[in-house]
């Protein structure tokens, strides 16, 4: 088991692929805090971690308040056994408007979830990692980290965010024994993706339907299909393990092809 006697959290383990790497995990024999808003994902989540045979905490937790995540960080931390070994900061949320219709509040909410919730939680884990000299941070990019896109600026802008984030934060604790990288995933067979149908086909501006502009989504991928979260969580399992200690400060792009930066 890669993980055996690591403590791990995962910010969004609720469901998609925080749960997947929740799950992932719990396999290699960590023991694993999920947080998230939704209690009733995260109780799931932490039951199914212990049906393999490892340490299950759910706590409910908005990654995109600070106050949130300055409490149950310290509080998962606990009841893990005293320290957070891996932390997978996976926490997200999507919003599309134009540039001249998008709110304050849309903007605020999604560089809050998916750019200061990364911040906040490192911030909170960083620390005991240095001083143990051991850790892996593990923050949750996005090919928009890499690349504009027309319709979701604030969620460009906050995945561009984390990658830059990751990179200097790698730098200052180089040599420490504590590592930090991104992945960036391409789609995802999400309930993310599928909440979002009628805001991808609405700002498609072809006039197809939701059906029609997922599978023209799936044509436009050179393997022609969606990523699983599994396979989202096999790169994160590797990252988390020893056998990464030599990379930090990376953003991995997995889009079956479709970006290849």
């Amino acid at each position: 088991m890669r993980l055996k006697g690591k403590r791990a959290l995962v910010t969004g383990g609720g469901r998609g692929i925080g749960r997947a790497i929740a799950l992932a995990f719990a396999k290699e024999g960590a023991d694993v805090a999920v947080l998230a808003r939704t209690e009733s994902e995260i109780n799931a989540v932490a039951a199914e971690i212990k049906s393999f045979g490892s340490r299950g905490v759910a706590l409910k937790c908005d990654v995109g308040l600070a106050n949130d995540v300055a409490l149950a960080v310290p509080e998962a931390a606990a009841r893990l056994g005293g320290g957070i070994d891996v932390l997978a900061a996976n926490a997200g949320v999507m919003c599309h408007a134009t540039v001249d219709d998008m709110t304050d509040e849309m903007w605020e909410e999604t560089i809050r979830v998916n750019l200061s919730g990364v911040f906040w939680a490192t911030r909170a884990v960083i620390g005991p990692m240095t001083e143990r000299r051991w850790g892996r941070v593990i923050a949750m990019s996005s090919v928009s980290g890499k690349i504009g896109g027309a319709y979701r600026s604030a969620y460009h802008a906050a995945k561009h965010g984390v990658i830059g984030f990751v990179r200097s934060v790698a730098l200052e604790v180089a040599g420490s024994g504590v590592t930090v990288n991104a992945i960036c995933p391409g789609f995802v067979d999400t309930q993310m993706i599928s909440e979002g149908k009628s805001d991808f086909a609405r700002f498609s501006g072809d006039g197809r339907n939701e059906e029609e502009t997922m599978n023209m989504l799936r044509e436009n991928i050179p393997m022609k299909r969606f990523l699983e979260p599994s396979e989202i969580a096999e790169m994160a399992v590797y990252l988390a393990s020893r056998v990464a200690g030599g990379i930090t400060g990376q953003a991995f792009t997995i889009s079956c092809g479709s970006v290849q930066v």
